[in-house]
């Protein structure tokens, strides 16, 4: 649906321009229609039914992932393949903030999603989101039904990005980063969300810190280049940001 703000219903026009900073802003960085209208509205259309955002991404983490790929890209992409991974998929939100982002790349590539939950929890809302997202546009994707500790040590493929919003127990989370140590590409970007929950901090300080592998980065104010960071959590971040949210962290890889 073509985006007409004369057209949108009061409630909503109350609600764009409540938020209008942030809703131009995901409208700029996605230059989607579908998108814009998924956080304009909290929700998407799935079987004639509406479904709310739930156990999302935020605007402004949609925002910031949208800047890294589109970074990532422009920077390290030619012609080769273009692989990403995702852990947690629930509603899908991240997954089309992803695919909408990786559909601009010209060349061959591919998306796994890991979801054990996808139909007990989710009633397999997350895939048909992705499917209506994509309509005839073709993509590479693949969605495994198992654990991301199972699965991960099966997987025969190098990622570029692997983005990781799955289980926050300390335990899944060291796993989960110590699998996709093994997977990344050197200058991969390996992004996790909701780091501020107790589990996933430990375990991203258990691994992190430390770790000559890898630097934390985040987007400039430009928007064009990364800078890396010289602590991991700063005090002085905050939640409501595109360009370094508190809420995500994003680490490169840049040594074996």
């Amino acid at each position: 649906m073509t985006f007409n703000k004369l057209i949108l219903q009061n409630k909503y026009m109350n609600i764009y321009n409540k938020y209008k900073y942030e809703l131009d802003k995901i409208k700029l960085y996605t230059n989607n229609d579908y998108i814009f209208n998924m956080f304009l509205y909290y929700g998407f259309n799935i079987d004639n039914k509406f479904i709310k955002l739930d156990s999302n991404i935020n605007i402004y983490e949609s925002g910031f992932v949208s800047l890294l790929i589109k970074y990532y890209i422009l920077k390290y992409k030619k012609k080769e393949k273009l692989n990403i991974l995702e852990i947690g998929l629930a509603y899908g939100t991240s997954s089309i903030i992803i695919i909408n982002q990786i559909l601009q790349y010209p060349f061959s590539k591919s998306f796994d999603i890991l979801d054990p939950y996808q139909e007990k929890d989710w009633n397999n809302y997350g895939i048909k989101h992705i499917k209506q997202f994509l309509g005839n546009k073709k993509l590479d994707y693949h969605l495994y039904n198992e654990d991301s500790t199972i699965i991960m040590p099966k997987l025969r493929k190098k990622y570029d990005i692997i983005f990781i919003d799955g289980s926050h127990f300390e335990n899944i989370v060291i796993q989960d980063l110590e699998n996709s140590d093994k997977k990344i590409k050197i200058n991969g970007f390996i992004i996790l969300d909701d780091v501020k929950h107790d589990g996933v901090k430990k375990a991203l300080l258990l691994f992190f810190n430390n770790n000559n592998k890898y630097i934390k980065i985040h987007m400039n104010r430009n928007e064009n280049d990364i800078i890396a960071d010289k602590i991991i959590y700063d005090n002085n971040s905050i939640k409501k940001s595109f360009i370094n949210p508190n809420t995500m962290f994003c680490f490169q890889k840049i040594r074996l």
